[in-house]
C-alpha cells in the first residue's frame, strides 16, 4: 500500500502539492496522521526530485494550516511562523541533509542537537518562558472548572508542574513529529528506487558517543539541580533515545532475539494513551544502554 502511494504522489507534481496542502489544512484538527503526512511529502519530493518542488510542497502545506489556524484564532505571529517552520520546514531541512549526506543516522543527530539548541534559544530569550504557561494553563483550568470539568489534586502544584513542562513536552513532540516525517519520506523513497535499505539504514540510529556523553551528563545534574531548562532538555533527550530504543526492538527483531508480536506489541502501546509515557520511557531506557554497550560497527 505505501508503495502505491509513493507512486502515486511522485507521478505528477499536482499530487503532492495537492496532498501537501490538504493534509497542511487537517493537520491543526488532527495532528497524527495528518501533521507527519504534510512533512513526509515534502520529503520524498526532496530526495526523488529537486529542493525547488519540496520547498513548495511545503509551503502549500504551510500556507493552507495557517489558514486554518487564522480562521478559529489569532495566535501571536512570531509563535505561528516558528511552528509553521519547524513543523513544515524541518523536515525538508533534514531531507536536504539526507540527499547531501545520505546518511540518516547524521540526519537523527541532527534534528536531536537542533531541537537542544533551539529550546536553549528560546530559554535564554524568553522574560520568563515559565511563567508564560502558567497563565494560559490557569485560563484553560477555570474554563474547565466552569464547564464542570474537575481534576482531583493541588491546584497550584499541578499548575506549577505542568509549565515547567510544557516546553520540553513541545520539543519532544515536535522532534518525533519532524524526524518521523523525515523516515516516512525516507522509506516510501526507498520503496521506489531501493527497498529494503531503509530498514538496514534505520536499525543503525545511534547518538553516538558525543551526544550520549552530553545527555548522560544532562540527566545527572537534572537530578542534581532544579532547573526548568535542564529539566526540558531532558525531554528532547528521551525522545531521541526512544527513537534509538525503537532501532534496536528491530535490530533484535532482525536477528531473532525478539519476536515479531513483541515488536507488534510496542507499536500498538504506544498509541494507547495511559501507557505511552510508560513504553517511550523504557524505549529510552533502552535507547540508552544500546548507545554505550552496541559496537561501533556490527553486521545486521
Amino acid at each position: 500500500m505505501h508503495r502505491a502511494i509513493a507512486v502515486w504522489l511522485t507521478q505528477h507534481p499536482w499530487r503532492a502539492a495537492l496532498a501537501s496542502a490538504l493534509s497542511g489544512a487537517l493537520s491543526p484538527q488532527m495532528p497524527l496522521p495528518f501533521l507527519v503526512l504534510a512533512g513526509a511529502i515534502p520529503v520524498l519530493v526532496a530526495l526523488r526530485f529537486d529542493m525547488r518542488y519540496a520547498l513548495a510542497m511545503a509551503i502549500a502545506a504551510g500556507v493552507a494550516a495557517s489558514w486554518v489556524v487564522l480562521s478559529v484564532a489569532q495566535p501571536p505571529v512570531g509563535w505561528l511562523l516558528l511552528s509553521i517552520g519547524l513543523l513544515f520546514f524541518g523536515p525538508v531541512l533534514l531531507g536536504w541533509l539526507l540527499r547531501r549526506t545520505g546518511s540518516l543516522n547524521l540526519v537523527f543527530q541532527g534534528i536531536t542537537l537542533g531541537m537542544v539548541l533551539l529550546l536553549s534559544v528560546l530559554y535564554l530569550s524568553l522574560p520568563d518562558p515559565v511563567g508564560m504557561w502558567r497563565q494560559q494553563i490557569e485560563a484553560v483550568w477555570a474554563s474547565m472548572a466552569n464547564a464542570g470539568l474537575r481534576i482531583e489534586g493541588d491546584r497550584d502544584l499541578i499548575i506549577a508542574a505542568w509549565s515547567r513542562t510544557m516546553w520540553g513536552a513541545l520539543a519532544a513532540l515536535s522532534l518525533a513529529t519532524v524526524f518521523g516525517a523525515t523516515l516516512l519520506g525516507r522509506w516510501w523513497q526507498s520503496l521506489l528506487d531501493t527497498p529494503g535499505t531503509f530498514g538496514s539504514e534505520y536499525r543503525q540510529l545511534r547518538l553516538g558517543r558525543a551526544l550520549g556523553m552530553l545527555t548522560t551528563v544532562l540527566f545527572i545534574v537534572a537530578l542534581l539541580i532544579d532547573s526548568a531548562l535542564i529539566a526540558s532538555l531532558a525531554w528532547v533527550a528521551f525522545a531521541a533515545l526512544a527513537f534509538q530504543g525503537l532501532a534496536a526492538a528491530h535490530r533484535s527483531k532482525a536477528v531473532g532475539r525478539l519476536d515479531h508480536g513483541w515488536l507488534v506489541a510496542i507499536y500498538v502501546l504506544l498509541i494507547v494513551l495511559p501507557v505511552t509515557s510508560i513504553v517511550v520511557f523504557m524505549l529510552a531506557i533502552w535507547g540508552f544502554v544500546d548507545n554505550w554497550l552496541r559496537p561501533r560497527t556490527r553486521p545486521v
